[in-house]
């Protein structure tokens, strides 16, 4: 059996095959303070049921995302799911904390669930809840659901944000900044923490052989559909020797030479930028094993991303690089606040496709403010870039656009929008011809015609399952997300 302090899991459901950073990011910031710490990737392994019982697998997903069972007698296969995990971990580790890594509002479901066991089990351990996940709950972000499982005694404490310092607090005083209340600071300087700590990881398990880095917390854009300014105010980011340093170091450390960026943009701070990409460049240059990345970009044109920029970041490594274009009409990503023009993106593709550096694109089907002629703009840029062969490797289409909780949708457009007893189901008064039925006519229309155009839609079975699957559950007039809170037992809470 492993004995340490700490625990650190992660838990489902987060749709990813790729390691979760967030568990190696405290145990180093543990283990820099003298505490001991296991990590465990309890998601990567309900990820990977999927190859072996699929049925299962979408019972669970659908359950643990959205709250939704439309057979309550398979109730007893889920309560049985988290029983195994709770014994496995039981089984494995010795420790006195178990931190838990709730990183979006749908593992919150799980998240409870697996509490109410382990309390039964082992009421000795002291659980702590961290993540965004814990904040995502209701139109009203706030900390209302986290606080419900304390005052119910399911958790001991739960930390809002900056776990890597809150934890230690928490472990060394018994409180600290964010610990139990939502009066956390933003840490502002993120050159000061240590590089994660992957060595418990089984890197066999996951799709690839990546390491994730965070070189920035935030964003300087304020898209109406994302809620991470609920989260992070301010835009905040390492210095771009930090961030080369960094891969460079943990390449040599696990032989490990992909990276995978965690931030919402890489390029938020061009002067960061340019340095990393400069210094990745010059170590790329004489190498034996040159590093390569990936993550998420903002789409600029050659005025703030230049040519050279262009030129320094395919030596860095650069591939497969995803841009969140979202709509080819320009008019929708006004309203989006998205920030760029059709000319800014024209730049961008082609300056990315002159320097050999393939994109994904990230889209949306069915806007609030989308009309049939914006659906065709967005089929139309499709087909006028199909001229740059191969440059875009995976398009994003999603399902279709769920209001989220704590975005600006649903937050500064309520007066507009009727959610329809579900995130997915919304009507927008000012496009009232945009139903579900017609979101989900377009993206299937959608997914067909860039398919005939020899694009690769990324995700495109799962995504269409989520949306039949949605379907029955609205045609049949059940809600969306709808279990009690306020029972304790999974028997009497509400289903769809």
């Amino acid at each position: 059996m492993k004995k340490c302090d700490v625990l650190l899991i992660t838990v489902p459901d987060t749709d990813t095959l790729l390691p979760l950073q967030a568990p190696a990011v405290l145990k180093a910031a543990l283990e820099k303070h003298q505490f001991t710490a296991h990590t465990y990737d309890v998601n990567i392994e309900f990820q990977r049921m999927k190859d072996d019982d699929a049925d299962k697998w979408n019972l669970l997903k659908n359950y643990f995302s959205f709250g939704t069972v439309i057979d309550s007698a398979n109730l007893t296969i889920i309560e049985a799911y988290v029983d195994e995990v709770v014994n496995q971990l039981l089984d494995t580790y010795d420790f006195n904390y178990i931190g838990i890594s709730v990183f979006s509002y749908q593992c919150q479901h799980f998240t409870k669930m697996f509490c109410e066991k382990l309390k039964l089990r082992s009421p000795y351990i002291q659980i702590i809840l961290g993540g965004q996940g814990l904040l995502s709950q209701g139109l009203g972000s706030n900390d209302e659901w986290v606080n419900l499982l304390k005052r119910n005694n399911l958790i001991d404490h739960y930390i809002i944000s900056e776990g890597e310092n809150a934890i230690v607090q928490l472990l060394t005083e018994g409180k600290g900044k964010g610990v139990d209340n939502l009066e956390w600071e933003q840490q502002l300087n993120m050159d000061a923490n240590a590089f994660p700590d992957y060595t418990d990881y089984k890197f066999e398990l996951y799709r690839e052989k990546i390491l994730m880095i965070t070189g920035s917390r935030g964003c300087v854009r304020r898209c109406t559909f994302c809620d991470i300014h609920n989260h992070w105010q301010r835009f905040v980011f390492r210095s771009g020797d930090s961030i080369a340093n960094e891969m460079i170091s943990q390449s040599e450390r696990y032989g490990i030479y992909h990276f995978s960026f965690t931030d919402s943009l890489v390029n938020g701070s061009m002067k960061a930028y340019r340095d990393f990409v400069t210094k990745l460049a010059e170590h790329n240059s004489t190498a034996e094993n040159k590093i390569s990345w990936d993550g998420q970009i903002i789409t600029r044109g050659i005025k703030a991303m230049t040519a050279e920029d262009w030129r320094l970041t395919a030596l860095s490594g650069a591939d497969d690089l995803a841009s969140g274009v979202e709509s080819g009409s320009e008019r929708v990503r006004d309203h989006m606040k998205k920030q760029f023009s059709n000319q800014d993106l024209d730049e961008f593709v082609h300056e990315a496709h002159k320097n050999g550096v393939t994109l994904q694109f990230l889209m949306i089907i069915g806007y609030p403010t989308e009309t049939h002629e914006d659906f065709l703009e967005t089929l139309r840029m499709f087909k006028r870039y199909k001229k740059y062969d191969n440059l875009v490797s995976r398009v994003y289409l999603g399902s279709t656009l769920g209001v989220l909780p704590g975005t600006p949708l649903a937050t500064e457009h309520t007066h507009e929008l009727e959610l329809n007893n579900g995130e997915n189901f919304w009507v927008y008064d000012k496009n009232p011809t945009l139903t579900f039925k017609e979101r989900i006519k377009r993206r299937i229309i959608a997914g067909e015609e860039l398919k005939k155009m020899g694009y690769t839609i990324g995700g495109d079975d799962n995504h269409l399952k989520l949306l039949h699957f949605l379907w029955n559950v609205n045609q049949k007039q059940q809600s969306q997300a709808v279990v009690d809170l306020n029972t304790s037992s999974i028997n009497d809470q509400k289903y769809s």
